[in-house]
């Protein structure tokens, strides 16, 4: 998590409210999932360079919800089980 935000964080769930903030998380990952669907329909068209920055919006936007999630159920929390699952990953793929 980027620590530089959590001062931003304190604020919007002081005045938003954390389920207000899921919802929007929510609602933000539709959007990317929406956009990177469109990338492979419009790859070679005129329109490849617009999606391409679509999704750097949303990706924007779906990592500021992530951390401010992360923020609320507790960064050491996600931390550990993320090297959880980069290990099972590994373990699992054997990469060199």
């Amino acid at each position: 998590m980027d620590r530089k935000y959590v001062d931003y964080y304190k604020v919007i769930f002081k005045n938003l409210g954390r389920e207000s903030q899921e919802r929007m998380c929510i609602e933000e990952m539709s959007e990317l999932t929406k956009e990177l669907c469109k990338r492979s329909r419009y790859a070679g068209t005129d329109k490849e360079n617009e999606v391409c920055d679509n999704i750097i919006e949303e990706l924007a936007d779906v990592l500021n919800c992530v951390e401010q999630l992360v923020y609320i159920y507790g960064e050491d929390k996600v931390e550990e089980v993320r090297k959880a699952k980069f290990k099972r990953f590994f373990d699992k793929y054997k990469f060199d």
